[in-house]
């Protein structure tokens, strides 16, 4: 079975640092999407998709050092479609910085908003929220094994 590790991306490290580790300890396999700063084409978009169609298990992370939203439009497709799911979230904190530039409140409401619709989506759904890559990746395993 595989893992399909979604989520934040860009320049967070959370699955080189934590999850990866976890999961080849576990001897799972699973796809990576993250690529560096302008390496993504077209193509990776189709690679991606199927991986995620294919993979039995989504670890899906969202971290408070992304403000992207498609990860959690994403993460509560999968719930609702019944697929098997681990998730983390992270609500990004007061006076957060995003390339240098001071997040604005009004903004970091909103998708701390979008981060909390998210849990009770997955709460109405029994499907556990976890606050940290670790415990969530934990689960990821048990839902494979």
């Amino acid at each position: 079975m595989q893992i399909f590790l979604g989520g934040t991306a860009g320049h967070s490290t959370w699955r080189k640092d934590i999850a990866i580790p976890i999961l080849e300890a576990a001897e799972i396999t699973y796809f990576n999407p993250q690529l560096g700063v302008g390496e993504w084409t077209p193509a990776h978009q189709q690679l991606e998709a199927h991986e995620k169609e294919t993979s039995e298990v989504w670890l899906f992370v969202i971290t408070g050092e992304s403000r992207g939203v498609a990860s959690l439009v994403e993460a509560a497709y999968r719930i609702g479609k019944g697929g098997k799911i681990a998730l983390a979230i992270v609500d990004i904190p007061t006076e957060t910085m995003f390339e240098g530039l001071p997040l604005g409140e009004q903004e970091r409401k909103d998708l701390n908003r979008g981060r909390a619709y998210l849990r009770e989506v997955a709460t109405l759904n029994s499907v556990p929220v976890f606050d940290d890559v670790a415990s969530a990746t934990r689960y990821a395993v048990s839902l494979v094994k």
